[in-house]
């Protein structure tokens, strides 16, 4: 069975150390993210390089004056020019890729969070390749994410992926520069590590990261249950190789995969707020594998808003609990309808179901 996979691929795995996009390594990662496709995994690319593809195509100013400006202005350049290498790489294949441009606001405001979540499992149910990359051209100190490898990281906690893989030049995790001879490598190590006596490398000259921020994003993933691989992209299947157990491989803790999610909204659910059902979606719930459809509506509890936690009942009884893609006004516009009516309501459909199934956390009886 196919896995859900984010990968993040470093500016220099995209582009040359001189400036601009490289076209043969975009076409290698490409072929190789297809051959995973057609195995039926569902892939979503974090691309850095947007900056560094821009920079010859931008006037440098003194570098004693170079600017936040100057950079946004690259990114601006670099990113079409990225997005259209991709696209023409992935032609051959008759697929599509999908540019995906976020900050860290789009995370942190749940209405927000749940548009860049749905919009990223649409493009995938629609076999397109989202490229994922924060808006640099607007991106100030308050709202960057900062990096793409904590980007990543959100973006994998965003769409419940089941895996992430961060390629870079290095090989993984040593416990010194590896171009040390003497450097010891580090095939799988287990979510408790703490990384003490690790001698951490600088990051390249095109990339605002480096393997601090990566072990940042390992220790945010791996604690709720996220096998998080960091491994070269100087290879010709670099996310093939990575599955099979190519760089590092670092274990999320098993216990936690579900638990922590489902904790959270168990906890921040809106007391006397609720949607009633009937039996039939009642059932469907309980078995573990459908969505809350408006047809099964019946009744409306209290007020609240998109992006809540509200309970849904049968009978008196809380048959689950979930993050809802309406608030309670629209919800009352909605029950008992057909999916397929929705159109007629909206001029813009927010989602033809008001709790997706993978934010559904049915309580043990």
């Amino acid at each position: 069975m196919g896995q859900r996979i984010v990968v993040k691929i470093g500016s220099l795995g995209v582009s040359s150390a001189q400036g601009g996009v490289d076209i043969a390594k975009v076409e290698s990662l490409v072929n190789d993210l297809v051959a995973l496709k057609q195995q039926g995994h569902e892939l979503v690319l974090v691309s850095s390089g947007a900056i560094n593809a821009g920079r010859p195509h931008v006037k440098k100013p003194d570098e004693k004056q170079l600017s936040l400006a100057w950079q946004q202005a690259c990114a601006a350049m670099g990113m079409p020019l990225l997005m259209s290498a991709y696209q023409k790489a992935l032609a051959g294949y008759k697929l599509y890729s999908a540019q995906v441009l976020v900050t860290h606001d789009d995370f942190k405001a749940r209405p927000r969070f749940l548009n860049v979540r749905n919009t990223l499992l649409t493009l995938l149910a629609s076999g397109a390749l989202p490229v994922v990359n924060e808006n640099d051209t607007v991106s100030t100190k308050e709202i960057t994410v900062g990096d793409n490898d904590q980007l990543a990281a959100m973006v994998a906690e965003a769409i419940g992926a089941d895996r992430l893989i961060l390629l870079t030049d290095a090989d993984g995790l040593y416990d010194r520069d590896p171009k040390d001879p003497d450097a010891k490598h580090f095939p799988i190590i287990d979510f408790r590590e703490d990384f003490a006596g690790i001698k951490l490398t600088t990051k390249t000259s095109v990339g605002r990261g480096g393997m601090a921020t990566k072990l940042q994003a390992v220790r945010r993933l791996t604690p709720v249950g996220l096998d998080v691989t960091i491994a070269t992209f100087n290879h010709a299947t670099p996310v093939s190789r990575a599955l099979m157990g190519g760089g590092t491989v670092f274990k999320g803790d098993p216990r936690e995969k579900v638990k922590k999610r489902m904790s959270w909204i168990a906890t921040v659910v809106r007391p006397s707020c609720a949607i009633v059902v009937d039996e039939g979606a009642s059932n469907a719930l309980k078995a573990g594998k459908a969505s809350l459809l408006p047809i099964g509506i019946k009744k409306v509890l209290g007020s609240f808003k998109r992006g809540d936690v509200i309970a849904v009942k049968y009978q008196q009884k809380t048959v689950a609990l979930g993050i809802v893609e309406y608030d309670s006004k629209d919800v009352l516009r909605v029950m008992g309808k057909k999916s397929a009516e929705l159109k007629v309501l909206f001029e813009v459909v927010p989602s033809h179901v008001v709790i997706h199934r993978d934010n559904l956390f049915l309580p043990k009886d």
